[in-house]
């Protein structure tokens, strides 16, 4: 003699079933609204691959100098003179002036000085947070 009843669910554990079913599922927007709260702001990698790019390129450099007349910092490297300047909201990479590269896009600033001893550089790109400062010395 079996327990189990063979003839299938009866009518209350079927409510059963699809009440906690259903209270299950009204209970899902809320918790997967707090993970949609708790996530990570939004990184911009660009910034960064741009000033691993120009200290790269600074390890390499045997002089540094500031263009005022193109608003570029100039690196003196074994390959030629390597420059970035901004163009429009990009930053570009030239070697020789010889074709460009860019290097960073959405730049909204690309503020270059100098000192006696250093070439200054401030960096921003789009959003909060999103901005560096390097001094390379001459």
């Amino acid at each position: 003699m079996s327990i189990l009843n063979d003839a299938g669910f009866t009518y209350i554990e079927a409510l059963i079933s699809l009440s906690i079913a259903a209270f299950v599922m009204s209970l899902m927007p809320s918790i997967l609204m707090q993970f949609e709260d708790a996530h990570s702001p939004p990184v911009d990698f660009e910034i960064d691959f741009f000033m691993i790019d120009i200290a790269e390129t600074y390890e390499e450099s045997t002089e540094v100098r500031h263009d005022a007349r193109t608003q570029s910092i100039v690196f003196t490297t074994g390959k030629g003179d390597v420059e970035y300047r901004k163009h429009g909201t990009r930053i570009i990479k030239s070697i020789e002036q010889t074709g460009y590269v860019t290097v960073m896009f959405d730049a909204d600033v690309f503020e270059l000085e100098e000192t006696a001893t250093h070439v200054h550089i401030s960096v921003s790109g789009e959003g909060e947070g999103n901005d560096e400062t390097a001094a390379f010395a001459k």
